[in-house]
């Protein structure tokens, strides 16, 4: 059996690179769609990610988002996180603070962990750009 290539995270069998753009050590496996929302951009996106313990900063880390959509992303952390815990996002392109859950945490090879967030609250233009309206999908069962 052929091994993994370095510095990817085990979620699932079929591992994907996020894009060209995402550092070369850094490779995320696929999502599940049903559970998304809206439709996820591949951007990267400089953040600074602010964790609490309490009523404490537990920890501040600089970081990316790997791939970003209307009502979260997806970054990678050093600092130990766990699911429901309530972060502080901050665009560092524009300086504008978001309250984000983690939704997903998945271990990867290097000690890092892929870490799913969704915004709390409206976000309004938080990551500069537009989301297009989602669509409903039409099933062979629904049509006349």
């Amino acid at each position: 059996m052929q091994s993994p290539p370095p510095y990817h995270c085990r979620v699932s069998p079929a591992p994907i690179l996020c894009s060209f753009m995402n550092p070369p050590e850094l490779q995320v496996i696929r999502g599940t769609r049903a559970q998304r929302r809206s439709k996820r951009l591949r951007l990267v996106v400089p953040v600074e990610v602010i964790a609490f313990e309490g009523e404490s900063e537990a920890f501040r880390e600089a970081t990316r988002m790997l791939s970003v959509n209307a009502n979260g992303g997806l970054l990678v952390l050093d600092g130990s996180v766990s699911h429901g815990q309530v972060l502080q996002l901050v665009n560092r392109r524009t300086a504008e603070q978001q309250e984000c859950r983690v939704v997903n945490v998945d271990a990867c090879e290097d000690g890092k962990s892929a870490v799913g967030v969704e915004f709390v609250g409206p976000a309004g233009n938080f990551w500069q750009i537009s989301f297009p309206p989602i669509t409903p999908r039409v099933t062979s069962n629904s049509r006349n």
